[in-house]
């Protein structure tokens, strides 16, 4: 329904404008006298010029390369010793959050890759082209949307003509993904002083919000932040915590007990619980405040859940905008006996890179070890289905409502060369058992309704009441 946050707030999008503003540490300027040199990404379609005085950043697609004018102004402001991890032979690093096991890999190259040499033009072909090969070579998942990318290209290369104008372009790119219902494909432009955005509609809300909005003869986003604040403050703070719940991580997350024997906990986003804006500012976010802050509400909700004795715990991610993927783990952590597997992610564009395996792993503060039910829906998008396989590779977790959206992928950001921004889906998600859920969204054990596209989020407490009812019957068998 809305925005997600993984989109607005990218776990591994590769070059965050981070800081942009500050001074270059002496750290800093050591590590690129390092790494003074052209390296190229193993997936990820990145390089970097890093020779001498040069910082400039390419997008490559096989034979394609744009280059980023942007990026490369303030790329000595991302590529930073914090989140770099140098090889000891200096022939390759790695980049990518400290808490985040899977990075992204970078290996020297004698040269400029030739394509990169002479970029691709800023010209009506040289955008198609650009667009196409993005896609062809980065988006991993065409099949799953039964997309034929070689003939939508062929079908829209031929009505590319001398005269085709910036909106001509824009609505042949928009024609060409709209069989692609990905929530982390976007594609924005301003043309002529007006905002152009292809965002794929992909959930029930967002559905039912776009056809309120046109029969009350309003805007779609009055209908999102009426329904919103129906959802967290009617919702769950009145109707499902009685006024008696608690909300913290900068409105974020809440907390209670449904009654003397159950705990609920709301995870309405993965991020931003250092900051009060609603949707954090991804230059200002900083993982490691945020990893003390998410633990810090973790052990006050553990320690309260375990001074009421409860016996069975709901999180309710039905509706998840996103956000960082530790974030999540940390959450799963708190309901889990010994390490296990939450997931592996691998990127569909890589050399033959190995899959990284990723855990959750238990914690000495304070968790529970009985029965916890999580809810989903189609509004559970990207980081919050990573929660979710986090999660549902616990035994005591029981995955119940609605499938998740299945929008797994980070979101890769690039750039075509007249600068309209694009995002899509590289990566490869598989959960402990090896099943890969993009596309069609992670399936629940026990099937709820939850939400609906005609009435929004209107049954969302008697779901909840439901499953309270479902709980207490397993607990007095």
């Amino acid at each position: 329904m809305y925005r997600h946050s993984r989109t607005v707030i990218s776990t591994a999008v590769l070059f965050q404008l981070l800081g942009c503003g500050a001074g270059i540490s002496t750290e800093t300027t050591a590590l690129y006298a390092r790494l003074n040199g052209v390296f190229i990404s193993d997936g990820y379609g990145y390089v970097v010029d890093l020779r001498g005085d040069t910082r400039d950043v390419y997008h490559l697609s096989v034979d394609s390369c744009v280059f980023d004018e942007d990026t490369s102004a303030v790329i000595q402001h991302v590529l930073e010793p914090d989140n770099v991890f140098e090889a000891p032979d200096g022939q390759s690093f790695a980049y990518g959050s400290a808490y985040e096991p899977h990075k992204i890999t970078f290996h020297r190259t004698a040269a400029l890759p030739v394509p990169c040499v002479t970029p691709i033009p800023d010209t009506p072909q040289g955008n198609f082209d650009a667009f196409a090969a993005a896609f062809s070579a980065h988006y991993g998942f065409l099949d799953l949307h039964g997309v034929n990318w070689s003939r939508q290209v062929a079908v829209a290369r031929s009505k590319l003509t001398s005269s085709t104008t910036d909106e001509d372009l824009f609505a042949l790119f928009a024609e060409m993904v709209a069989p692609i219902e990905d929530s982390h494909l976007s594609l924005e432009a301003e043309i002529n002083g007006r905002e152009f955005t292809v965002d794929p509609v992909t959930t029930a809300l967002s559905r039912g919000a776009i056809r309120l909005a046109a029969e009350n003869g309003t805007s779609k986003q009055e209908i999102v932040l009426a329904t919103l604040d129906q959802y967290w403050n009617q919702g769950v703070a009145e109707g499902i915590l009685g006024g008696h719940g608690h909300e913290t991580g900068g409105g974020k997350l809440r907390y209670g007990l449904i009654d003397d024997t159950i705990g609920y906990i709301n995870v309405l986003m993965l991020a931003g619980y250092t900051s009060n804006d609603f949707f954090s500012d991804t230059d200002v976010l900083d993982d490691s405040a945020e990893h003390q802050r998410i633990n810090a509400i973790l052990d006050e909700i553990m320690i309260s859940f375990a001074s009421a004795n409860v016996s069975a715990v709901i999180i309710d991610a039905s509706l998840n905008f996103g956000g960082s993927d530790y974030m999540g783990r940390e959450i799963a952590a708190r309901f889990t006996d010994r390490q296990r597997l939450a997931y592996t992610k691998a990127a569909f564009d890589a050399a033959g890179a190995p899959e990284t395996s990723v855990y959750v792993v238990p914690t000495e503060r304070p968790s529970f070890d009985g029965p916890v039910y999580l809810m989903t829906t189609d509004s559970t998008v990207s980081a919050g289905e990573i929660m979710t396989m986090a999660l549902r590779a616990l035994p005591n977790v029981t995955h119940v409502g609605q499938s998740t959206n299945g929008s797994l992928s980070d979101v890769l950001d690039k750039t075509l060369p007249n600068g309209w921004a694009l995002t899509l889906s590289n990566e490869i998600y598989r959960d402990h058992i090896g099943i890969a859920w993009e596309g069609r969204g992670i399936s629940p054990e026990i099937s709820l309704d939850i939400f609906d596209e005609a009435t929004l989020v209107d049954g969302h407490p008697s779901a909840v009441g439901t499953l309270v009812a479902h709980i207490h019957a397993q607990l007095n068998k």
